[in-house]
C-alpha cells in the first residue's frame, strides 16, 4: 500500500528535499525531524507493513538532494542508526532531535552574544540566521556596529544587513573586494557554519580568504555551529563535495579559527574537532562517500 505518500508529513519531507534551504538550516532540520517523526508514527499505526522501507526511501532522497545541508545529513544518519530499533524508538529519537534543533539558534545567540563588547565593530560574511539572532541578542544590552560583507553573487550579506537595520542595529554593507581594507579596524569576525568536521569548517564561499587575512592582523575569527551541524569525517567530506558543486560553499582549516560557538560553549579548534571525531556513522552512509 502506498497511501502514505499522500500524507502531509511525506509531502513536507519531499518539499524539503526539493526546495532550497533558506537562512536557517536548523529550522529546516527541525521541521524535517518533526515530519519524519510524524511519518514514522503514522506508519506504526496505519501502515506497519511499509516500515522501514518508506522511511529509507525518503531518507535516501534527502541525502541525494541535500548532502550539503548538515542538519539534514545528520538527521538521516540518526534515522539509519535507529531504524532497526523499531518505529516507537525511532520516533522518540526524532522528537528529541526536533527539540534540540528548534532550540539551537536561541542558545547559540545567548552564548555568542557575550563575545561582542560595547562600541565594538563586528564583521560578518554570508547570511547566517544564527549570526543574525546573535547580533540582535547582543544589541539588547550594548551598542556596536556591524559591517556585512555583501557576499555576492547571492547577496546574502545585503539581505542580512537589511534585516539587522530593521531590527534597529547600526549596520552597513561592505563590498566584497573592500573587506581586506576594513579588517584592521574590526574587533572580531563572526560567520555561520554550514558544517563542522574534524579538521575543517564549511561556510559561505569566500570565508577562507577572510579567515586567512584576519589571522595575521590578530582579529578574532569566530564560527557559529550548532551540534547538529557537526559531522564525522566521511559525512563532512560528502557535504563539502556537494557544496562545491554549486560554488556556494568552501571549507576553512580550523587552524585559522579562533573558536567555535556551540550550544556547549565557546570551544577552541581542538575541542570543536573533538565533537566530530566522537560521532558514529551509519554503515549505510559510508557507501559511495
Amino acid at each position: 500500500m502506498t497511501e502514505w505518500v499522500q500524507w502531509p508529513a511525506w509531502r513536507r519531507l519531499v518539499a524539503i528535499a526539493r526546495a532550497p534551504v533558506g537562512r536557517s538550516a536548523a529550522a529546516t532540520g527541525a521541521l524535517a525531524a518533526a515530519s519524519l517523526a510524524e511519518l514514522v508514527e503514522g506508519l506504526e499505526e496505519y501502515a506497519p507493513e511499509a516500515y522501514p522501507q518508506a522511511v529509507r526511501t525518503i531518507a535516501e532522497e534527502l541525502v541525494e538532494r541535500c548532502a550539503a545541508v548538515a542538519p539534514l545529513l545528520s538527521l538521516v544518519n540518526t534515522v539509519h542508526l535507529n531504524l532497526e530499533a523499531g518505529p516507537a524508538a525511532l520516533a522518540g529519537e526524532l522528537r528529541r532531535v526536533e527539540r534540540r534543533m528548534a532550540a539551537s539558534a536561541g542558545i547559540l545567540a545567548r552564548v555568542g552574544a557575550e563575545l561582542i563588547e560595547e562600541g565594538g565593530i563586528v564583521l560578518t560574511h554570508g547570511g547566517s540566521g544564527s549570526v543574525q539572532a546573535l547580533l540582535v541578542q547582543a544589541a539588547e544590552t550594548r551598542r556596536f556596529f556591524v559591517s556585512c560583507a555583501a557576499t555576492l553573487p547571492e547577496g546574502e550579506g545585503v539581505e542580512l544587513a537589511a534585516d539587522l537595520a530593521a531590527a534597529g542595529l547600526a549596520v552597513e554593507v561592505t563590498p566584497d573586494d573592500q573587506v581586506n581594507e576594513i579588517l584592521p579596524d574590526v574587533d572580531l569576525v563572526i560567520v555561520g557554519a554550514d558544517a563542522l568536521g574534524p579538521r575543517r569548517v564549511m561556510s559561505t564561499a569566500g570565508t577562507p580568504e577572510i579567515a586567512a587575512e584576519a589571522r595575521p592582523l590578530g582579529v578574532p575569527f569566530y564560527v557559529l555551529a550548532s551540534v547538529d551541524k557537526v559531522l564525522p569525517a566521511p559525512l563532512f567530506d560528502r557535504a563539502v563535495r556537494a557544496g562545491r558543486l554549486g560554488g556556494r560553499y568552501e571549507a576553512t582549516d580550523l587552524g585559522l579559527i579562533t573558536a567555535v560557538v556551540t550550544e556547549r560553549g565557546v570551544l577552541d579548534p581542538r575541542e570543536a574537532a573533538g565533537l566530530a571525531e566522537d560521532l558514529e556513522v551509519s554503515p549505510v552512509l559510508l557507501v559511495d562517500t
